[in-house]
């Protein structure tokens, strides 16, 4: 599903991800509350949403589609480097983040991630989050003491957007290594939910 209040961009959205020949758009809305209803009634894999839209944003959409449809690859689109609403995504489950002025180029690579079961952020964005890191260390410091060198490593480049596969071939390790080092950090930390590693790890782990 795509939803977009602007048609001419929903149009273009549209020729852009069927032109790839395996994937179909099943339906289109242009507003956040057609978008809710239409999510919910379609049987769907992926819903693109803007976050502006008229009725219900796409943070909201995003909300209530992934309470009922929690197996859905959300990928918000946004025309604004906001590092609140992008927090706000991760912890509502979002999968893929990409700014419009580069959807052409990246929703097609944002799809290709979220159907591997991985995160897709427009460069241009991780580019501006590095940038505006939050600095208020708090007791963040303390947690952080918990991990081991190879835990903090592995943070480090999980705060650079590294998908577990890419930090397994720069380390060198297998993903399972990988993906257990991402467990007990968790563990650790005490974080839950989906993406609760990768906003800690941009709020708080230096570039």
């Amino acid at each position: 599903m795509i939803a977009d209040d602007h048609p001419i961009f929903l149009k273009g959205l549209q020729e852009v991800i069927e032109d790839k020949g395996h994937l179909e758009v099943v339906c289109k809305a242009h507003n956040g509350t057609d978008a809710i209803h239409a999510a919910l009634t379609h049987d769907l894999d992926i819903a693109i949403l803007d976050i502006d839209m008229p009725g219900a944003n796409g943070l909201q959409v995003a909300e209530k589609i992934l309470a009922k449809k929690p197996e859905v690859a959300v990928i918000l689109l946004t025309m604004h480097k906001a590092r609140d609403g992008f927090l706000k995504a991760l912890e509502i489950g979002v999968s893929g983040y990409v700014l419009k002025e580069n959807a052409v180029v990246d929703i097609i690579s944002a799809i290709t991630a979220v159907t591997r079961y991985q995160s897709y952020i427009s460069p241009e964005m991780s580019s501006f989050l590095l940038k505006h890191k939050n600095r208020n260390r708090n007791d963040v410091s303390s947690r952080l003491e918990q991990l081991t060198p190879s835990e903090i490593h592995i943070l480090e480049k999980v705060a650079q957007y590294k998908s577990t596969k890419e930090i397994a071939e720069e380390l060198f390790i297998s993903e399972k290594t990988v993906s257990n080092h991402r467990m007990n950090i968790a563990k650790k930390l005490d974080l839950s939910g989906k993406n609760s590693l990768l906003r800690f790890a941009i709020e708080h782990i230096n570039a």
